[in-house]
């Protein structure tokens, strides 16, 4: 089925929208869920909230995509649940960015948000592909450098180094563009 027809069946408030989803996307939500929070109970428990967060989303909002739409919801959910449980994974990879992307909630930074996400988006349009896949799994889906490493065959080592090289990049493009850091 495609999105603009699940997103349809929502719009009508059919539950089959719910249903639908998860078989198109429920895979892909439970690896989401699971890399963050890496408990299957937590991520299954993840996934339900999402389809609950989906469904009260739309309507009224219409997501241009389906498919990032609800993946940026289980994310966020699983951060949010992992910050509630207390638990931090063993390998933080937000301290991976915290030199590029300060963490900080003053208004300012709030206003930044979105120019911010236009400027990342920009930068990653810049990229090579390989490299544009490599930083979005790492830093979006949090897929671990090993994982990485077998996907795009390549050693550990040469993944870790490209993500460096690519926040060093970063870094110097917001920089330029007007980004204090």
């Amino acid at each position: 089925m495609k999105d603009t027809d699940i997103i349809e069946l929502y719009n009508k408030r059919d539950e089959t929208a719910i249903k639908e989803t998860e078989t198109k996307y429920g895979r892909l939500l439970n690896k989401i869920a699971y890399e963050i929070l890496d408990s299957s109970e937590d991520s299954e428990e993840c996934v339900n909230t999402t389809y609950l967060k989906t469904w009260n989303a739309i309507p009224p909002t219409v997501p241009q995509s389906l498919r990032a739409f609800i993946c940026r919801i289980v994310r966020n959910t699983a951060l949010s649940l992992l910050q509630k449980l207390g638990k931090r994974k063993k390998e933080d990879i937000y301290y991976e960015l915290q030199d590029v992307i300060m963490d900080d909630n003053t208004t300012e930074m709030k206003a930044e948000a979105k120019e911010l996400t236009t400027l990342i988006n920009g930068f990653l349009a810049l990229q090579k592909k390989r490299n544009r896949q490599l930083f979005v799994l790492r830093y979006y889906y949090n897929t671990s450098i090993k994982t990485l490493a077998e996907s795009f065959q390549m050693g550990e080592q040469a993944v870790a180094s490209q993500l460096m090289r690519m926040r060093e990049s970063l870094r110097a493009y917001l920089i330029d563009n007007g980004i204090s850091i």
